[in-house]
């Protein structure tokens, strides 16, 4: 076997995160009176990314990025906003929304964790990345979870992956990782020393001088690279 230890990332690689953002938002946005347009929910997308990309930059801490991009978005539409009020009210959504998985999912990590130790390693806010989770049966098959908050860095920072690697048994040059992210994920592998593969379900066109070593449309399609 090629790879004994994957790393696997959580959103928009084992569940579908748009949906669970697009139900977040509109919740949300009903409750500050915007209208809960696909426009305005694809602007709102826009400025989420915006941040969260700042912050893999370290340009912007997890704080600010939680609480000013609300203030930002709704600065938009003439709205002043307590940023931090309306993040947890999202969060909230997103941690409460029932989880949507791609094709294939759960039956292929079955399948991974029966030939390899599976990892998840995902950004994202401990409390929220925990309840959605917990909505899975992951826990009965991975090995362990990393999440940013707790490691006190992210993805594609190597000290996220050196904390991970300090604390499993495995080795860089036997382990894959699994993720939708270019900038996180495949930056964050690379960065490590590790062999990557871009899950690329939604059929983006790489834009970036980040190259994976593999790239795969389905989960399943990991298979063949073990």
């Amino acid at each position: 076997m090629t790879y004994d230890t994957i790393l696997l990332d959580f959103d928009d690689t084992i569940v579908d995160f748009h949906d669970a953002e697009d139900q977040a938002f509109y919740h949300l946005a009903e409750l500050y009176g915007i209208d809960p347009t696909i426009e305005n929910l694809n602007l709102f997308k826009k400025v989420n990314q915006a941040h969260w990309e700042a912050f893999q930059e370290n340009k912007l801490t997890k704080e600010e990025v939680l609480s000013e991009r609300f203030v930002n978005y709704f600065n938009r539409f003439g709205q002043t906003v307590n940023g931090g009020e309306a993040d947890i009210i999202f969060r909230d959504g997103l941690a409460t929304a029932p989880v949507k998985y791609f094709p294939n999912t759960l039956e292929t990590i079955q399948y991974l964790a029966q030939n390899a130790k599976v990892y998840i390693v995902t950004n994202g806010v401990e409390d929220t990345q925990l309840r959605r989770l917990a909505q899975t049966p992951l826990k009965e098959t991975i090995h362990e979870i990393f999440i940013s908050e707790v490691t006190g860095y992210q993805k594609p920072m190597p000290e996220f992956f050196d904390y991970v690697f300090d604390r499993i048994d495995a080795k860089r040059e036997k382990t894959l990782i699994i993720g939708d992210s270019l900038t996180s994920d495949i930056q964050g592998g690379i960065n490590a020393g590790i062999d990557t593969c871009w899950f690329n379900f939604r059929n983006k066109k790489n834009e970036t001088t980040i190259q994976p070593k593999f790239e795969i449309k389905q989960l399943n399609e990991v298979k063949d690279l073990l």
